[in-house]
């Protein structure tokens, strides 16, 4: 006697995952993002990484600050001091002075290496993502020249079709003070 199965229409883009592979999928789209948005700024694709911005984003990057003991807390606090505070069209500015060849800071231009790791991802009641990482990010320029940044970024990540934009990011710098020539790159 032969047991037939009935067939099953596995069409996977119709049908839900279920709940715990649609956390892992999320989880893996966002990093996927990620690293595709570091290798843009290490092959200096600046007007790509400018198009993962939304219209209405803010890049902010405080001034963190060194705390007593007793002052110390857990919140960074930026007092309005701010490293970098950018919209979008300070952040198209500064794309279009790093391309313009009239940056002397960048030539002959840096290398750069970006590292991305620890992302942690959650859903916001608007819909929204809260992306959550720490960075790497390595520049090299002259023979001489060797800064390394380390630091944790929090973003706000809308859903664009397939992908991402980045509505917001607050990048805490570890420095309490930068000790680079300038602050010329993206984190």
């Amino acid at each position: 006697m032969t047991t037939t199965l009935p067939t099953q229409d596995h069409n996977t883009r119709d049908e839900a995952p279920p709940p715990g592979m649609a956390a892992l999928l999320l989880q893996h789209q966002v990093e996927q993002f990620y690293y595709a948005e570091a290798r843009m700024i290490d092959e200096r694709d600046f007007h790509g990484w400018l198009d993962l911005f939304t219209d209405d984003t803010r890049y902010l990057v405080p001034i963190h600050r060194n705390q007593t003991g007793a002052e110390f807390t857990d919140e960074l606090g930026d007092l309005g001091l701010a490293h970098f505070d950018d919209d979008k069209s300070v952040l198209r500015k500064r794309v279009l002075r790093m391309v313009s060849g009239l940056a002397w800071t960048e030539d002959p231009p840096s290398v750069q290496r970006h590292l991305v790791t620890n992302v942690q991802v959650r859903t916001l009641d608007s819909g929204e993502l809260a992306a959550d990482c720490c960075f790497q990010a390595h520049r090299y320029r002259l023979d001489r020249e060797v800064e390394v940044f380390t630091g944790s970024r929090n973003d706000v990540l809308r859903r664009e079709g397939e992908s991402f934009r980045i509505a917001a990011r607050t990048v805490y710098l570890d420095h309490t003070t930068v000790l680079a020539n300038n602050l010329n790159l993206f984190l």
